[in-house]
């Protein structure tokens, strides 16, 4: 169980089914979220004795680790069946050797999390005072997802509208916001939907929601999404109808300011448009830019810009399978390569999931200047020049893969000095050898979430446009991440601004159908603030083009092996640190690193 425990990066992947303790239990309720994830946030953000909300109990998770935890919990759900089987999951004995004490025992009953603080209603006296929670865990519905009741007035999982249940859940966060003491935390576990085989975010709707009414972003982990009860559905819908599977949700941490410090991060002048996907009206748009216009003028820095420093058309290589026939899910992992950057590994994979035989797709590369570096030339990061130094890297790429066959056909199949053992190890080194023969020539497809992508990429790079380029569709357009670590606080309005201006250019220039990438990695600046940009460059470009010339499609987290938990990793309970408590910290290095990228697909639909 321990080494499911810690969280050492913005990815948190536990390989199988994720261990659990006490009375907690994956298989009697439906939506139930980790209870690692529940503890992690009792520690980092709680003390002993302190009081927390749960204001969406479900089967109590909550309340079982702040009675092993030793907070306070009071804990609401609108569901009468949730409510009994939180009780009867409660209802453990108390072991005084843990530090336990009956005075922390949950305080669990069935009620509304958008009237929590109305006088109508018996457990209203646990809520009669403002400010009086430390900390709140709140895991909602993820809209219509799964339904929770058929029959219970005020279930939000019956608002299948966006516009709907953002309205609904506006009233949680309005009592939340009353109830947490300013400064604290609030920690939300929320997932995404579809409508249509369309994405609807949802994560960053209600994210977006709780930030206009008085909280901010400290941290937003990805839980990668394992052995959910519909997968074997999802497998079969994915492949019919050309879509992803969910396997990824968001972990948000949230802090209440005052309502006058809100900052919504909007661009000031940014022009808006009706978009109901992402739960705004035209009319509330335009408020929150004019509140913002004048309280947040546009400052923009020239020294600090984003730039295009180069554009290459290329064919699309011909794929040897249907494109949509591999089941693929929401997260994809990279492997570590010496010669090819992730974000341009990112891309390979981009075009071979999304890529249209017999078309041209077109590689747009942008770049952020920094004033207190030399300025470098364009000439030094164009597209053509990368293409041919990478194309050089292709017989060394070629000799490295071949001494990686070696050396997995040696571990996996020794030579134990008898001539069968050498045998089978020629044998396999050779079954490798040829199979990286048919990759390089395009014959056969590794297609997956796990790829390798080297073979692929080095074809794909080597490919030069279908002509006539006139009469060749454009069918996608591709924009890979600019990795965070280049990014201050000054080039992110700018580099907005850009992928804006991508974003137009490529509405008009994509083939009905067509597919427009954008690559964006939140960022967090040198003063501490993230920055999420999955979700700002996301509204920006929803609000600037609309949701009639483009459309979310899929949303794909990515990132590079290394970050995932593994099961053989020993932890003794001696060595073993748990997590500590960081209300008032001022400790730049509390915050997890930031190493996954997001991937927008948009399609063109007129």
């Amino acid at each position: 169980m321990l080494f499911t425990l810690r969280v050492d990066s913005t990815y948190f992947d536990i390989p199988g089914r994720a261990p659990r303790w006490g009375s907690h239990s994956g298989t009697d309720y439906h939506g139930t979220w980790l209870p690692q994830t529940v503890r992690r946030a009792l520690l980092r953000y709680t003390q002993r004795g302190e009081r927390v909300l749960s204001n969406f109990l479900g089967r109590g998770t909550d309340a079982i680790e702040s009675f092993l935890l030793s907070r306070k919990c009071v804990g609401v759900d609108i569901n009468p069946s949730a409510v009994s089987l939180s009780q009867r999951n409660c209802s453990f004995t108390i072991l005084p050797e843990l530090n336990m004490s009956v005075e922390f025992r949950p305080v669990i009953m069935h009620g509304d999390a958008r009237s929590l603080c109305s006088g109508t209603w018996p457990g209203a006296s646990y809520f009669a005072e403002p400010e009086s929670f430390d900390h709140i865990l709140s895991h909602p519905p993820y809209k219509d997802c799964v339904l929770y009741s058929t029959n219970i007035d005020g279930d939000l999982s019956r608002f299948p509208g966006p516009d709907e249940f953002q309205k609904e859940m506006e009233k949680v966060i309005e009592s939340s916001w009353r109830l947490l003491k300013t400064g604290r935390h609030l920690t939300l576990g929320i997932g995404d939907n579809r409508a249509e085989c369309f994405y609807i975010p949802v994560s960053y709707q209600l994210i977006r929601n709780y930030i206009n009414n008085g909280f901010e972003l400290d941290e937003l982990i990805i839980k990668r999404q394992r052995y959910c009860q519909a997968f074997g559905l999802g497998t079969y819908l994915c492949v019919q109808f050309d879509f992803l599977m969910f396997t990824h949700e968001f972990i948000a941490t949230l802090r209440k300011v005052p309502k006058e410090h809100i900052d919504t991060m909007y661009l000031a002048d940014c022009q808006y448009v009706e978009d109901k996907c992402l739960g705004f009206h035209r009319a509330e748009a335009e408020q929150l830019t004019e509140s913002d216009a004048s309280s947040n003028p546009p400052t923009v820095d020239k020294d600090f810009c984003a730039r295009v420093v180069g554009r290459q058309l290329r064919e699309v290589p011909q794929s040897p399978i249907a494109r949509k026939s591999v089941v693929m899910g929401s997260v994809w992992t990279f492997g570590r390569h010496p010669a090819h950057s992730f974000p341009h590994m990112c891309m390979s994979r981009m075009v071979e999931r999304f890529g249209r035989d017999g078309s041209n797709w077109e590689h747009i590369e942008v770049d952020l200047v920094h004033p207190a570096t030399e300025q470098r030339d364009t000439a030094d990061l164009d597209i053509d020049k990368q293409a041919r130094a990478e194309s050089e890297l292709n017989a060394a790429d070629n000799m490295e893969t071949a001494k990686e066959s070696q050396h997995l056909s040696e571990n996996e199949f020794p030579d134990n000095g008898t001539r069968a053992g050498e045998y089978e190890r020629l044998r396999q080194r050779q079954i490798q050898e040829n199979r990286q023969q048919l990759l390089s020539l395009g014959l056969v497809s590794e297609l997956g979430e796990d790829s390798t992508d080297t073979a692929h990429y080095l074809k794909m790079m080597s490919m030069q446009p279908r002509l006539p380029a006139i009469e060749t569709s454009l069918a996608l357009i591709a924009v890979p991440h600019i990795p965070n670590t280049r990014f201050t606080r000054k080039h992110v309005e700018p580099y907005r601004r850009l992928l804006v201006q991508i974003t137009h250019d490529a509405s008009r220039r994509l083939c009905p159908s067509g597919f427009f990438v954008l690559g964006v990695q939140d960022i967090r600046d040198e003063h501490g603030k993230l920055w999420p940009l999955g979700m700002l460059v996301l509204e920006d470009v929803q609000r600037a083009v609309g949701n009639i010339r483009l459309r979310l499609k899929e949303f794909i987290v990515v990132v590079e092996n290394g970050h995932s938990r593994k099961r053989d990793d020993v932890v003794s309970r001696e060595s073993f640190v748990d997590e500590k408590c960081i209300v008032g910290s001022t400790d730049p290095g509390i915050h997890v690193p930031i190493v996954h990228a997001y991937y927008m697909v948009f399609m063109k639909l007129e």
